[in-house]
């Protein structure tokens, strides 16, 4: 009983985690936190938007994605439900074309991020003329924080009318650099088979040294852009809020290079964006 029971839970975690329900759900979270923050209305449909909007990309991203015979548990399940992974794409971009529906009149902000997020995903795509983007791969990681910005950083500013200042300059700045910093190390994970398939990024070419010291230099400067949005008028328990997350990250630093299982990726890296807009929220309630 308590075996079946540890299988069931596995196989719970890892669809929730796999089928990319999980990124989806921090994407929203993030969205949510971004409009409570800087006092704006999200539209109706916005959010479910977004999250099936996500889980469209990330599953047609891995299903694209080679899985190669190492034993990571992402590939393992990747390798047994290849179907299911198409599935889910498929399905929830029919669901994303409905919803969009709803938002159409906001398409002229859309159409780039969608554009952006199918350049991201399309070097996986074995044809020319996709195989040209591989070329710019060393790129890939800041590409993917930039979007990730756009997305729960921006769009939700954008949607809500007029107004941008200084102010929420900075706030797309320290999203970005906080995102960065999660892909950061994602890459690293990466470096040895990106090394193998010679889609190099910079980050695949660092040793751990190396790689800890430009970490630490982009949370100088994330550090840096909390001290200017409380300059310009956030709470200081929202500051605090803020950067929680990324001291959680600097402080785990010593460990990720050591770390072999997936979970410890997509449970905790990952869980350090819903932590930062759960924080936000959370903080919210009191201030």
């Amino acid at each position: 009983m308590v075996e079946q029971a540890r299988r069931l839970g596995k196989s719970l975690l890892e669809f929730i985690l796999f089928s990319n329900g999980y990124i989806a759900l921090c994407a929203v979270v993030m969205c949510q936190a971004t409009a409570i923050l800087f006092q704006r209305e999200l539209p109706a449909f916005f959010l479910p938007f977004i999250f099936v909007a996500t889980v469209s990309s990330y599953s047609l991203h891995w299903y694209l994605t080679p899985t190669t015979l190492d034993l990571t548990e992402r590939n393992q399940w990747n390798r047994r439900h290849k179907s299911l992974l198409i599935g889910i794409g498929i399905g929830s971009a029919l669901v994303a074309l409905v919803l969009f529906t709803q938002l159409v009149s906001y398409y002229r902000y859309f159409i780039p991020i969608v554009v952006a997020t199918l350049l991201y995903t399309a070097p996986k795509i074995d044809r020319v003329p996709f195989r040209y983007l591989r070329r710019v791969a060393i790129l890939k990681t800041a590409y993917l924080a930039l979007v990730w910005t756009l997305v729960t950083g921006v769009l939700p500013i954008m949607l809500t009318g007029p107004g941008w200042n200084t102010a929420l300059t900075v706030w797309a700045i320290n999203r970005f650099l906080f995102l960065y910093s999660i892909c950061f190390w994602f890459d690293y994970r990466d470096r040895v088979a990106d090394r193998r398939s010679r889609w190099l990024t910079i980050v695949s070419m660092m040793n751990p040294k190396r790689a800890a010291t430009v970490f630490y230099g982009i949370a100088s400067c994330f550090a840096l852009t909390l001290i200017l949005l409380l300059q310009h008028g956030m709470s200081f328990p929202k500051v605090i809020a803020l950067s929680l997350p990324m001291c959680f990250l600097a402080g785990s630093v010593p460990y990720i290079p050591h770390w072999s299982s997936d979970y410890w990726y997509y449970v905790y890296l990952d869980g350090l964006l819903l932590l930062s807009g759960l924080t936000l929220l959370a903080t919210e309630s009191f201030v």
